[in-house]
């Protein structure tokens, strides 16, 4: 398994726990990983003003614009500035390596230039990743100047499977994961790919199943009460076929379930918020899922859950693709 693992080097204190994460969510042994680092290819304003504070400091004169915003080799010049932090992400991620070694077959380190979202991108194509391995905040909020927004994109358009993690660590190894089932074949094949990844880790994991009937907003304030509790009815009916198939899935590829029969349990509501509520009452480690499980329409009108659960969960949200 080769897992991409696009690193923030001014975040020290998150990456700390790097390797315990790691070692408590993922199966390491058979593993080889690549740690990334994007360079962005302009400083910040911020940056550029610090620079200049900096020399009014040292020298009780102002860098000349050029020093700054061209790329200038003086001590001011953006290229010492990228020069400095390729020196300083070099030596962490070096760090980082080490610390993972011994756990994983191997480790290589990885430099560009770019935006983090496009280098993730084409990084995870050239090193042929099967999964990637980013982190969003404890809270569900990104907080690093380097991600911003990239979870968001590296969900949407990876070829390959994400995992978010957050900025928490995390305190135990994986006990329970909850499986989220729409019926559509993502969710099939996201529950077939979670058993062979995890098989390595299956004696210690408690699987449960679970399906959200989702009836969207406009349905139920232009539709008769009867109606609405008759399509909930048929859909629950219809959740718990799906629950049932994904058992099936569980048993067909050798996953031998703590519990018989695995436990499967059907919710009404949005189907983001739903699934973070029902994580946190089985105390899960991980929501599981597949990617863009509804079709077009549905997805512009309720949004992707995928997205929406790695953006505002406070769980670690894999999404096998």
């Amino acid at each position: 398994m080769k897992l991409l693992i696009p690193v923030d080097v001014w975040q020290e204190e998150t990456n700390s726990h790097l390797t315990n994460d790691l070692e408590h969510i993922v199966p390491l042994s058979a593993s080889s990983i690549a740690l990334l680092y994007a360079i962005q290819s302009e400083p910040h304003i911020e940056r550029a003003a610090a620079l200049e504070t900096k020399a009014i400091k040292e020298t009780g004169e102002s860098p000349r614009p050029s020093d700054i915003k061209t790329g200038s080799t003086s001590k001011y010049g953006p290229d010492n500035f990228y020069s400095e932090l390729e020196k300083k992400a070099k030596k962490h991620l070096d760090d980082l390596a080490n610390e993972l070694k011994p756990s994983c077959s191997n480790v290589e380190t990885i430099f560009e230039h770019g935006s983090p979202a496009k280098v993730i991108e084409m990084v995870s194509k050239a090193k042929g990743a099967n999964l990637t391995i980013i982190r969003g905040s404890s809270h569900g909020l990104l907080e690093s100047v380097f991600l911003g927004n990239t979870v968001s994109h590296v969900i949407r358009h990876s070829d390959n499977s994400v995992l978010v993690l957050r900025s928490g660590p995390i305190a135990e190894p994986l006990k329970k994961v909850l499986i989220a089932l729409d019926g559509s074949e993502q969710s099939k094949t996201a529950t077939r790919q979670f058993c062979n990844f995890y098989k390595p880790m299956k004696e210690q994991i408690e699987v449960t199943l679970g399906h959200v009937v989702s009836i969207p907003g406009a349905w139920r304030y232009i539709s008769p009460v009867e109606f609405v509790a008759t399509l909930e009815d048929n859909l629950d009916m219809a959740g718990k076929t799906i629950l049932a198939e994904g058992e099936t899935i569980l048993l067909d590829c050798g996953w031998k379930p703590k519990k018989m029969p695995v436990p499967m349990i059907v919710r009404t509501g949005d189907p983001a918020a739903e699934l973070d509520r029902l994580a946190a009452e089985i105390g899960a480690g991980l929501i599981v899922l597949g990617a863009q499980g509804k079709n077009a329409v549905q997805s512009f009108l309720l949004g992707s859950v995928s997205e929406a659960l790695a953006l505002k969960s406070g769980f670690p949200i894999l999404v096998f693709k």
